[in-house]
């Protein structure tokens, strides 16, 4: 069997007929299930190709192909990347084509209070919240109402409590939390479903773009600000009082993302116990022992609810009248492989 990079690169040429690659870059997925490339093209435009080496993965690509082209009827002020093609049903393997976004990604953990980031970040974040949900539906998309959400998170946290490996009193702030009907009624509205710093990109001064839409759907707004308070409290507070300021929502909102975020330290827990890697089994103890130690000094906000207010999502600004951005951004992905395409011809 050949390498994979340029079994990649012939199931790009498949999928792209005519068009000539020079250069063939890896690319680390984040789902260990899709092998990924970063092809460039004799006229310097750069496509990603993603191979599925699974039937999940498959069905993850599947999904965000269907995402992506909502999207394309959707203006937002980033870059969305697009689909472009897949292979032929001839191909010896299956594998998609999309554009290439590249940007820098944020760092939320270095962001200051004055960086004009922040109340871009906030505002791009509910912008995704505004897109109509029939949109989603209409596109057979997973659509989740808040039973199912609180549903689905006693599962999780059974799960969690099930590896002996987290302190009673963290679980029972959980327990507490999840048991409360009052934290769970909310309006759903369209959300990103896996936001973190590596899908964000920024030119510096506000988000030019966002990656990997595989997890889009009707869910909780809460869970695409879960990321933000896994960090430094008061820039969370800063990026959900720029998010307020664009979009209504319910008063609890900061506590389901501060739950969330608790819980996703259980999360990789249970990944690194399904993995089997005693580092990150370890890495995923420290960060729990160290969530527990804040709980006992008193150093956690409460996840109680407030009174309980509940609207619609109504957008300040129309997200139809929202400038999209379109300037390039500089960089590169961190190379694991290069293969010169021109070079492999002459041999």
């Amino acid at each position: 069997m050949g390498k994979p990079s340029l079994i990649l690169a012939a199931l790009a040429a498949d999928a792209l007929p005519g068009i000539r690659f020079v250069q063939i870059q890896a690319v680390e997925d984040e789902n260990p299930d899709i092998a990924t490339n970063l092809l460039t093209t004799d006229d310097n435009r750069l496509v990603l190709v993603k191979a599925p080496k699974s039937s999940l993965a498959a069905t993850s690509l599947g999904t965000e192909v269907r995402a992506l082209r909502l999207l394309k009827n959707v203006s937002l002020p980033f870059r969305v990347n697009s689909y472009i093609g897949e292979t032929s049903p001839s191909a010896i393997f299956k594998a998609l084509v999309f554009e290439y976004i590249p940007g820098n990604a944020i760092s939320i953990r270095t962001l200051r209070l004055e960086d004009p980031l922040i109340g871009n970040l906030g505002q791009s974040i509910a912008r995704i919240h505004t897109i109509p949900l029939n949109l989603v539906a209409d596109a057979g998309l997973p659509d989740y109402d808040p039973q199912d959400i609180a549903r689905a998170k006693l599962q999780e946290f059974d799960r969690i409590a099930d590896t002996g490996k987290v302190s009673p009193q963290l679980l029972e702030r959980w327990q507490n939390a999840l048991l409360d009907v009052n934290l769970f009624r909310f309006q759903p509205t369209v959300v990103h479903g896996n936001l973190s710093d590596e899908k964000i990109l920024t030119d510096g001064l506000s988000v030019s773009g966002i990656n990997d839409w595989s997890s889009l759907a009707i869910d909780d707004p809460a869970k695409d600000l879960g990321f933000l308070f896994s960090g430094r409290i008061e820039i969370a507070n800063a990026i959900l009082l720029a998010y307020e300021g664009t979009i209504r929502t319910d008063r609890n909102i900061r506590q389901r993302a501060t739950l969330y975020a608790e819980l996703a330290f259980g999360q990789y827990l249970l990944y690194a116990l399904e993995s089997g890697d005693e580092g990150e089994i370890q890495e995923a103890v420290q960060y729990l022992d160290g969530l527990a130690q804040e709980l006992k000094d008193g150093l956690l906000p409460s996840l109680s609810p407030s009174d309980f207010t509940s609207n619609q999502p109504e957008v300040v600004t129309p997200i139809s009248q929202a400038a999209s951005f379109t300037a390039p951004v500089t960089v590169i992905t961190e190379n694991i492989e290069v293969i010169d395409l021109s070079d492999n011809e002459n041999q």
